[in-house]
């Protein structure tokens, strides 16, 4: 039987080099993924990827470009940086006077 590198699984959305973790389920939890598994037609190990990036906000490099795509289509009026934190300055400075 011949089993693909890590280096070559593509998990939805995540182009990249993959590292071996090894994970333990109690029984319960273990059933429900591989229920999730078989009805979704992917591994466990893809559901579990998948959960932690959602977790933990990790989007990958085509879904971050998309987002800023996203972003520009809106035509939205920002200043720029130099103005934004002279803005903040000028509030604190504000806040500061106000509490003496």
């Amino acid at each position: 039987m011949y089993t693909v590198p890590y280096t070559y699984l593509k998990p939805r959305g995540f182009i990249m080099g993959l590292k071996k973790a090894t994970l333990l389920f109690d029984e319960e939890v273990y059933e429900k993924l591989r229920e999730k598994s078989r009805t979704d037609n992917v591994s466990i190990g893809e559901l579990v990827r998948e959960a932690v990036a959602v977790y933990y906000g990790i989007k990958s490099r085509e879904e971050k470009l998309k987002a800023l795509d996203k972003l520009k289509s809106m035509n939205l009026s920002v200043r720029s940086p130099e103005n934004i934190e002279k803005e903040i300055l000028k509030g604190r400075k504000a806040a500061w006077e106000n509490d003496e």
